[in-house]
């Protein structure tokens, strides 16, 4: 006996995930603080621009984070990991000294120049 089988039945059987004329649904929730919220309203635009693919990852990293398996630093980084549009921290050196050190250098640069 011969079956024929459908690509959709297919890619299901072979890749475990649904065919690509099946959409993925925004998830919703209730009861969001601030800071959920916020990273909610992020997941929202990335999905509404988002492939199939794409809205199956970004609905497991907003169903972790609203059960708390993962933070929000995490969270972020997984959003930004295709687009690279997160924004890294960077602190560079300030060097200080005190008055009195940095009149006496400067005494010492004018004295070098004028001498040269």
């Amino acid at each position: 006996m011969i079956r024929i089988f459908k690509w959709g039945d297919v890619e299901r059987y072979l890749f475990g995930r649904n065919s690509m004329s099946e959409t993925v649904e925004k998830r919703s929730f209730d009861g969001m603080d601030f800071k959920f919220m916020a990273a909610y309203n992020q997941y929202s635009e990335k999905f509404d621009s988002a492939e199939n693919e794409r809205q199956s990852e970004l609905n497991d990293l907003i169903n972790k984070l609203h059960s708390k398996d993962i933070d929000y630093d995490t969270f972020y980084a997984a959003m930004a990991t295709e687009d690279g549009d997160r924004y890294q921290f960077h602190r560079t050196k300030i060097n200080t000294s005190r008055k009195f050190a940095y009149r006496k250098n400067e005494r010492k640069v004018d004295r070098i120049k004028r001498h040269k």
